[in-house]
Formats: C-alpha cells, sequence, structure tokens
C-alpha cells in the first residue's frame, strides 16, 4: 500500500467489523491443521469439520485479510488464458476431463453454498462475461464452448452487438456468457464460511502467523510466536506465503500485483448503460480489463499496480481506461483503491500439491480463485479419505518455475505491456 494517498482499505465488508478469534497460545493437537484463513482454507476447514475431523486454522492477520479479502470478488468459472482442449492434451483424459469438470461445477458449488449455509455476503449469480476483440473472436469462442459441452451446458455465444448491449464496452466482436458466474463480497463471504467452520467444531485463530512446519515422527509440527499444533496432517493454504514456510515450494508460482478501485455511484445514464444486467466481466485480451458492480451502483475495476501509485494517479489511470472502454463515461472519483497480489501457476491451473507424506498446498488462485477454491475444500476433503467420491484434482508433485528471478516479473510486465498495446493502438484509430 506504500504510496496511496487513500488508505489502502478494500470495499469490502462494510459495516462493523467481525470480533476477533484468540491468537494460538500453548501446545495443542489436532488431526489436521490448515494455514491460512482464506476461501481455501475456510472451505477446507468446514468441509473436514462436517467430516468429523478434528481441525485446525491458523491465519496470521485476520480471516479473509490476505488475497481473499484484497480480490475483486468475480466469480469467474473459466479457465484463464487456455481451452477446454489444451487441457485435455496436457493432461491426458481422464485427469483433463476430471479438471473440467471441476472447473464447470466451481460457480454454481459457491452459489448453492451460500444459499444453503445462509451466508450474508452480497452474493450476485447474475452471470459472467468473457469477451474477446480481434478478427475471428465469434469462431474461437465459438469453438471454446463446443469443447465445454461435454460437462456444462450453461455457456452461450453472444455477438458483437449483444456484448455491447450487455457490457457498455466497446470493441469487443463476441464473448462467453456463463450463467453459472457472478459476484460476491469476498470479505463476508470469508467470514461466514470461518463462522460456519466454528459451528461445526473447527478451531479458528487469527494473528497467529505460522513460522515454520517442520516434519517430527511421523507428524507436523508448526511453530507460531504463541504456542505451537502438533498434526498428523498439514494444508498449506497461505497463497504465496505458502513459499516461506516450506523449501519445497520456493519459486513454484509468480506474483502478479494488481491495484483494485471502486468508483463513486455511477449517474443513472452510466448505470443504465454498463452491465445493465449486473454481471460480472473479465475479458480475454492480454491487458485484461475487468468490471463489475458492488455496494450498490459503485464500480470495481483493476490496472497493473505500481509501488510509487497515488491516489490522484490511481484516479487518473483508471478513467482514462474507462473511457477508452465503455461507450459512455464521465470521469468518477474513486471511493476505495488498494492493492493486493494475484498468484499464478505457469499453467494457469488450479493446482494441489503433494509436498511431502501428509503435507499437502492449494497452490495459486491464477485470479480466478473463489469458485475454485471453495470447491477445493471439498477436494482437499476428498483427496484425503474423509468425503466420499473420486476427486477431481489430483495431489501433484511440486514444481520450481525455470528461470525463477526473471520469470517472477513477467505476469506483471505482460499485463503492462498489453495495456500499453493497446494505448498505441487506441490513439491510432482516433
Amino acid at each position: 500500500m506504500s504510496g496511496l494517498a487513500a488508505d489502502g482499505v478494500p470495499i469490502w465488508g462494510a459495516g462493523a467489523g467481525a470480533p476477533p478469534r484468540p491468537a494460538l497460545a500453548g501446545g495443542v493437537r489436532a488431526d489436521v491443521a490448515i494455514v491460512g484463513g482464506g476461501v481455501a482454507g475456510l472451505s477446507t476447514a468446514l468441509h473436514l469439520a462436517r467430516a468429523g475431523v478434528d481441525v485446525m486454522l491458523l491465519e496470521g492477520a485476520r480471516i479473509g485479510a490476505g488475497a481473499t479479502g484484497t480480490s475483486a470478488g468475480v466469480v469467474a468459472p473459466q479457465f484463464v488464458r487456455t481451452t477446454p482442449a489444451k487441457v485435455v492434451r496436457r493432461l491426458g483424459p481422464d485427469r483433463g476431463t476430471a479438471l473440467l469438470r471441476f472447473v464447470a461445477q466451481s460457480g454454481r458449488h459457491l452459489f448453492d453454498m451460500i444459499d444453503r449455509e445462509g451466508l450474508a455476503c452480497d452474493a450476485r449469480p447474475t452471470g459472467f462475461l468473457a469477451p474477446a476483440a480481434g478478427p475471428g473472436a465469434a469462431q474461437r469462442l465459438g469453438a471454446v464452448i463446443e469443447e465445454w459441452r461435454a460437462v456444462r451446458s450453461d455457456l452461450r455465444l453472444l455477438d458483437a452487438t449483444e456484448v455491447e448491449q450487455a457490457t457498455g464496452c466497446r470493441g469487443y466482436r463476441a464473448a462467453i456468457h456463463d450463467a453459472s458466474g457472478g459476484a460476491v463480497d469476498p470479505l463476508l463471504l470469508a467470514r461466514g464460511l470461518a463462522d460456519r467452520a466454528e459451528q461445526a467444531g473447527a478451531r479458528l485463530h487469527e494473528q497467529s502467523a505460522v513460522l515454520a512446519v517442520e516434519g517430527r515422527a511421523g507428524s507436523w509440527r508448526l511453530r507460531t510466536a504463541g504456542g505451537e499444533v502438533l498434526a498428523r496432517t498439514v494444508i498449506l493454504a497461505a497463497n504465496g506465503g505458502n513459499a516461506a514456510l516450506r523449501p519445497e515450494l520456493r519459486g513454484s508460482v509468480l506474483p502478479l500485483p494488481v491495484c483494485e478501485v471502486a468508483t463513486e455511484k455511477l449517474p443513472a445514464d452510466m448505470r443504465a448503460a454498463i452491465l445493465p444486467g449486473g454481471e460480472s466481466m473479465t475479458d480475454l485480451e492480454t491487458d485484461v480489463f475487468s468490471i463489475r458492480y458492488a455496494a450498490g451502483d459503485r464500480l470495481v475495476t483493476a490496472f497493473p499496480a505500481s509501488d510509487r501509485l497515488t491516489h490522484e494517479a490511481a484516479t487518473a489511470g483508471v478513467n482514462a481506461r474507462l473511457a477508452t472502454m465503455l461507450s459512455i463515461h464521465r470521469p468518477l472519483a474513486l471511493d476505495h483503491v488498494w492493492q493486493g497480489t494475484a498468484w499464478v501457476n505457469t499453467d494457469l491451473l488450479p493446482r494441489l500439491v503433494r509436498v511431502a507424506e501428509g503435507l499437502v498446498a492449494v497452490q495459486a488462485c491464477n485470479g480466478r480463485g473463489l469458485a475454485t477454491n471453495v470447491l477445493i475444500g471439498r477436494e482437499v476433503a476428498r483427496c484425503l479419505g474423509h468425503l466420499p467420491g473420486q476427486p477431481l484434482l489430483a495431489l501433484e508433485p511440486p514444481r520450481r518455475v525455470s528461470g525463477f528471478l526473471i520469470a517472477r516479473h513477467l505476469p506483471r510486465l505482460i499485463l503492462a505491456a498489453g495495456l500499453a498495446t493497446k494505448k498505441i493502438r487506441g490513439a491510432f484509430v482516433r
């Protein structure tokens, strides 16, 4: 958050904060210990606790304070920069088709859980739009929908006119409309999952940063400043923080710093033209333009982060981009400006990693983590044998990114280059 003139606080979780949970104190035991209080860790705790497992979750700050609470809250049950056919070719028919089913189920699983559990998290199951520009966009996206058809029937193709009507954005030639997507308040979602996990018997501790995870005679010892946990199984769900706890995971995911903003409430004419159906949108372009509504008629969007970002620079940058993309635009003040980090695998696919016997890591959200990470809770419980059913995600060995010291800068540079290219192209068009 350095350099921000604003306080850097996300828009999420408006109103009174949740009461704090106690920090870990002394030595305790658990069947399963979970590191990380985002949606992946909390969903895993909930599924395991309801299966009768003695589970403890340790969060270094407050519940949802990490990548979950700094995300845009978009529910996008789609892949990032790949297609179902490529996934099947890469993983083989069995693992590939299982992963397709996993992603296809993730949006409905999330919204069904929200309804079933009565979670008050501003859930908006209004659909997700993935538009694309350039020649041949309709053919490309039509082919992608056909590749999905074996495992889902909730996708449809929009033509250029339909895309502009549905999004209020210019320049797109086609879009995939995913009826199972939408948006939530991610911090309220995390708090709701935490409450339900505790009600099911899970023990949750905040302000309990894990300093080390060490093997010890067939079990694992987790040390914090105030105590330690001895557990037979450990789930690392601390996103980019996993790498600091085990050397096997260092250099295995890439950071993508992102600045998120929430505008003031839109004027009536802009609100009527932009996402009139209330869907969320993330396009398929290199510079990635994403918008959704939150807290009334405020628009949430993002752009590449900078260490020297000021509130004034964010306001100018966001409005310049909105003016380029939206069919109707007037300068908007920014009510909230904050920064976060999306962690990505090199193949941009969700991954469960078997670090060692009894030690599993949930690795990288790839910018699409809300729906998939909630469903991962069920899959981890299945992998550990505590829930029936064949897991849709296989446990994989750790894989270090080749040339990590250079590669770690690539996601940010690619996004920034895509944005610069679009600006140049727009200047020539005008």
